[in-house]
């Protein structure tokens, strides 16, 4: 087995651009979650807020699951694009010192 690694640094700013592009998704997905199920629409549905109650609980815990999703998801995203670049310039150096030894 090949101990030589070959990172594709174009695969790798796709990637982070793909997981980008996730995150702005589920951010318009969330904006629209909010809109059909905010906490007033839910006691309206049930009558009273006594009543919506565990249902509320579960509105604000997958509210708040789905933000810490779509900041994670950019984070990676950022991560792996500022990874993408500092393996590019990396690489660029190497092969400025192969040159220059040349």
């Amino acid at each position: 087995m090949s101990e030589e690694v070959r990172i594709s640094t174009g695969e790798l700013h796709r990637l982070g651009t793909a997981f980008e592009m996730h995150a702005d998704d589920l951010g318009r997905q969330l904006t629209a979650f909010r809109r059909r199920t905010d906490a007033e629409a839910l006691c309206d549905g049930f009558g009273s807020r006594e009543a919506a109650g565990p249902f509320l609980e579960m509105y604000e815990q997958a509210e708040r699951a789905l933000v810490q999703l779509q900041q994670r998801l950019a984070e990676v995203g950022g991560g792996i694009k500022e990874n993408a670049a500092g393996t590019e310039a990396a690489e660029e150096e190497i092969a400025e010192m192969i040159r220059s030894v040349q």
